[in-house]
C-alpha cells in the first residue's frame, strides 16, 4: 500500500448540537440488531486515515495522515506517514511503537497497566470489525431516535443510509481517558467495498456532550477512506518486521 496523502473529507463533522442529541437516547436492541446485520467489515481490512486533533491549548488543530492494516489474527498496525513517520502496532496486550528515528519500544500490559492500555487493542478490533456485541459489553451505546433505525424497515444496505453510534465507556478509568466516542458510517458505492456498509469516521471526545453546555472539550476526528478487506502477503509481513525486533528492543 502506498503512503497515504491527507484525505479530502467533504463530509461535514457533526455539530455540537448533533453530538449532544446523539447521547440522549440509548440504542435499542432493534437498532443494534439492524446495525450488526448490515455492518460487515470482516476479519481483516486496510485503508487510509486522516486525523485532526482539536486541543483547547492550541490555536490550530494538529493534522496527520497515514495507513492502517488490521487482521483479527495478527493485530492492528497504525502507520502515520504525514507530517512525520511513526508506527503503532497493537497485538493482544502488547503495544509496539516506532518513532520517526526508527527507534522501537514495547509495552507489555500487566497488573499495573491502566485499564485503557489493557482494553485498547480489543476496543480497536471491535471498532474495525463492527462487532456490536463486543462493544455493548464495555460501552453504553446511543443512537438517534429518528431515521431508518426508528423501525425495522431498513431491509437493504442503501435503506440504512448514514448512521451514528455513540459510545460511553462503562469503566470509569476509560471514561476518564476518553469521555465519549462517535462512530459514523454509511453505504459505500464503488471501489473494492462496493455494496457494503462501513465505518467512515471516528470522533473521540474528552468529555461526554450534553444539551446544557457548548462542546468546548478536546476532540479527535479520524476519517477513513479506500478501505479494502483483502490483505496481501506484504501487508502481513509488516507485522513480522516488528516481531523480529522484540529481542533487540527489550535488551535496550
Amino acid at each position: 500500500m502506498a503512503s497515504a496523502e491527507p484525505i479530502d473529507n467533504t463530509e461535514k463533522a457533526l455539530t455540537g448540537e448533533q453530538l449532544a442529541n446523539l447521547f440522549t437516547m440509548h440504542a435499542t436492541n432493534a437498532q443494534l440488531t439492524i446495525l450488526a446485520q448490515k455492518l460487515q467489515l470482516g476479519q481483516q481490512a486496510k485503508g487510509e486515515f486522516s486525523q485532526i486533533r482539536y486541543l483547547a491549548v492550541l490555536k490550530r488543530p494538529l493534522k496527520s495522515a497515514g495507513i492502517f492494516i488490521f487482521s483479527q489474527d495478527t493485530g492492528l498496525l497504525w502507520q502515520q506517514t504525514s507530517p512525520f513517520a511513526s508506527t503503532i502496532v497493537l497485538k493482544q496486550n502488547t503495544l509496539i511503537q516506532q518513532d520517526s528515528f526508527g527507534n522501537i519500544s514495547h509495552s507489555q500490559a500487566n497488573q499495573t497497566s491502566s485499564a485503557m492500555a489493557e482494553q485498547l487493542p480489543q476496543l480497536m478490533q471491535a471498532l474495525l470489525m463492527g462487532d456490536i456485541k463486543a462493544l455493548a459489553n464495555d460501552f453504553e451505546l446511543f443512537m438517534p431516535s429518528n431515521g431508518s433505525f426508528q423501525s425495522n424497515t431498513a431491509n437493504s444496505l442503501a435503506d440504512l443510509g448514514n448512521w451514528q453510534l455513540g459510545l460511553v465507556a462503562k469503566d470509569p478509568l476509560i471514561k476518564q481517558a476518553i469521555g465519549a466516542m462517535v462512530l459514523e458510517g454509511g453505504y459505500i458505492e464503488g471501489g473494492d467495498m462496493d455494496g457494503t456498509n462501513q465505518i467512515k469516521r471516528l470522533t473521540m471526545l474528552s468529555t461526554q456532550p450534553d444539551n446544557d453546555s457548548t462542546i468546548t472539550s478536546d476532540k479527535t476526528i479520524i476519517s477513513f477512506a479506500n478501505v479494502v478487506q483483502q490483505l496481501t502477503q506484504d501487508d502481513i509481513q509488516r507485522f513480522a518486521i516488528y516481531e523480529a525486533s522484540d529481542t533487540d528492543s527489550e535488551a535496550n
